[in-house]
């Protein structure tokens, strides 16, 4: 009867409790892995967000000074005073300055800002040239 129980246990398959701690282990550091990995992606999507949309509000600027020509460019529209836009729960700062030192030439330098959470302060600085006669 003894022998009969022993082949019996000795036969029968399974995972022992050493094989399942180890594949829970191994689980759960490639499960670790993957989130960290989502976490860096997602940062990465929403410092690109913005810097899209930091960089088209800089363009709309451009835009504007185009549009109203060489002699008003800074007085309508976007103006060389700072301004704040808020897009997609971000707040970013729009400053606007010109030179115009070399004659019939402006040089637009607009420089958008913003504070991206952990990351900190970022901003881009984007630079034209309206010539007079435009």
């Amino acid at each position: 009867m003894k022998a009969k129980i022993l082949h019996r246990a000795l036969s029968e398959k399974g995972f022992t409790l050493i094989e399942l701690l180890t594949a829970i282990t191994l689980l759960t550091i490639g499960l670790l892995g993957t989130a960290a990995l989502t976490a860096g992606v997602v940062k990465g999507n929403v410092a690109g967000r913005n810097v899209s949309t930091a960089t088209a509000i800089a363009q709309s600027c451009f835009q504007e000074n185009r549009r109203v020509g060489y002699t008003s460019a800074g007085t309508t529209g976007c103006t060389t005073t700072t301004t704040n836009v808020t897009l997609g729960g971000v707040t970013f700062s729009r400053a606007l300055s010109i030179d115009s030192a070399t004659t019939n030439l402006k040089t637009l330098t607009v420089t958008v800002s913003w504070t991206e959470g952990t990351a900190g302060s970022k901003s881009i600085t984007m630079m034209t040239t309206l010539a007079s006669g435009t």
